[in-house]
Order: structure tokens, then sequence, then C-alpha cells
């Protein structure tokens, strides 16, 4: 093996990467370029070197801009969907059996709600997913002939790794009245 052009190691042998073997000889280990030069902690780079760079996902200068999502809202249903067990002031007759809605979503956010600060974006895109569950949830109790849906809950899952599904379920049930709101007759 030539040694033509190559630094001696510590003993004496050839380096194979062409630098000598210790940094502490003014230069970067393994061909490393040495701009900017390494400091020693705690101290800054001499004048004339470029800034520090920022952390990961942050610029300097970003100042956050107002969310162009909309609030989320209250959604009224043509039926009583409940968190409770059962309804103040109704008594339950008959209890049909559970009722769920079910959305896919993906977990990119929408165009529509970049605007802004994504947190935003991200709980309307989240409140807006569970209330799309709780639609479809009252189209199933509708069609089931039920007056109210009790035991309201949420269970979310991923699917795929862009994927994600927001279930909404409860128990559809009839009153001694008939629908709540109904005229009752007597």
């Amino acid at each position: 093996m030539s040694s033509y052009g190559q630094q001696p190691g510590p003993h004496g042998s050839p380096s194979p990467y062409g630098q000598p073997p210790h940094p502490g000889q003014g230069q970067q280990p393994y061909g490393q370029p040495g701009y900017p030069p390494q400091q020693p902690y705690g101290q800054q780079p001499p004048q004339g070197y470029p800034p520090a760079q920022q952390p990961y996902g942050q610029q300097g200068g970003w100042t956050p801009q107002p969310a162009a999502a909309r609030r989320p809202q209250l959604v009224r249903h043509s039926l009583p969907v409940v968190t409770m067990d059962k309804l103040v002031g109704q008594e339950i007759v008959e209890v049909l059996g559970e009722v769920v809605g079910v959305v896919a979503r993906t977990r990119e956010l929408r165009p529509d709600l970049r605007g802004g600060n994504p947190v935003d974006g991200y709980v309307t895109m989240l409140t807006e997913s569970r209330q799309d569950a709780v639609a479809r949830l009252v189209e199933m109790a509708e069609a089931a002939g039920a007056h109210a849906v009790v035991g309201l809950r949420f269970d979310c899952s991923e699917i795929t790794q862009s994927l994600s599904e927001v279930c909404a379920y409860g128990t559809a049930v009839t009153l001694a009245g008939g629908p709540v709101g109904a005229e009752r007759t007597g």
C-alpha cells in the first residue's frame, strides 16, 4: 500500500482518510469541512459567520396568524342525543338497540383549514368529524323509529397510516309520550 500524500497515523502508519488522526491539530476529523468551526460549549462563534439555525420546524420572525378555520358550533338534531343514561323528565319505554355512526377521514389537514394556526385547523377538523359521526348515528336511530339516543360515546382508531375512523355510538330508545317536542294528545 502506498502512503503517498497521506499523513502518518498515531503510530507512524498512514491515516486511511488523508487527515490528521486527531482533531486537535486544527482540522475536522474524517474529512468533514471545518465551516463553521466547532465552538466550545456556551461560546458564540466569532463575527462574520452566519447566525445559528433555528430548531427544526421553527422559522425566525414567524408570528401566528389568525385561524382561517371556522369555530365549531352546536349542532341540533331531529331527536335528542345525550351522554346520560336517561333523559330528564322522560320515561324510556323501549330500548331499540345500539346505533352507530362511523366516518373515515384522512389525517391530513384539509386545504381550507391550512390558512392559520395548524392546531386550530386540527381542532376544527376533529370536531366536525365527531359531529358528522353523530349525524350518521341520528340517521340510523330515526330509521329504527327511535325517539332519542342515550349513552352517547365516541371511539377513534387508525385504519391506515393516513386514514382514521371516528365512531359515535349509543342506545336508541322510545319514550313514553312519543318524540320529545311532539304534541301530546289526551
